[in-house]
């Protein structure tokens, strides 16, 4: 399965969420997201880049834990994995015996909500800021259209084109910290 998202940031959270409200979306429960991603090569964003395949290990409102396999096809593309697991502190070792390292960490609350079969998500990182983001999963479609069709719908609800973001929170966070060194 593909999972393709798009992802901006977010100048009114407040009215963006009325507006999708207005469109009979109702959001679940905030729940609090940390969640590490774990990589072979670990330092410099570059580095960090270069991997093919990330891992996260997330943990949802200190109780359920997801282990997740993302293969990067593109910026806010790829091929993604997901299994519920018992334990974060034995995946992590499992995960150090295979030689991946700890590379970075993101904190984050969400509200999620639904829409024209896809999963939208509004964002409050730790030290990033507001976000929001749509993510269609399929297997078929050409991921330029579907991208553009979602940031249509977003454009209809207030968000604006040159608020657009193409990364991850992780690779957002590790660009802030090799602005801060």
């Amino acid at each position: 399965m593909k999972e393709i998202e798009i992802k901006a940031k977010l100048v009114n959270r407040e009215g963006i969420m009325e507006r999708l409200k207005a469109l009979d979306c109702v959001f679940g429960p905030m729940i609090k997201q940390e969640d590490i991603v774990y990589v072979k090569n670990v330092g410099s964003l570059k580095e960090f880049c270069a991997n093919d395949v990330f891992l996260r290990i997330r943990v949802n409102d200190n109780k359920k834990v997801f282990f997740t396999l993302k293969k990067r096809d593109g910026n806010l593309e790829a091929t993604e994995h997901e299994v519920e697991i018992s334990s974060k502190g034995e995946m992590e070792q499992a995960l150090f015996l295979m030689g991946y390292r700890e590379a970075v960490q993101v904190n984050k609350t969400r509200v999620k909500t639904h829409f024209d079969g896809c999963e939208i998500c509004i964002d409050e990182v730790e030290d990033l800021g507001s976000f929001i983001e749509m993510e269609k999963l399929t297997e078929t479609g050409d991921v330029k259209t579907i991208q553009e069709e979602m940031f249509k719908f977003f454009e209809s609800i207030g968000v604006k084109r040159e608020d657009r973001v193409f990364l991850g929170y992780d690779i957002l966070m590790l660009q802030k910290r090799e602005q801060t060194i």
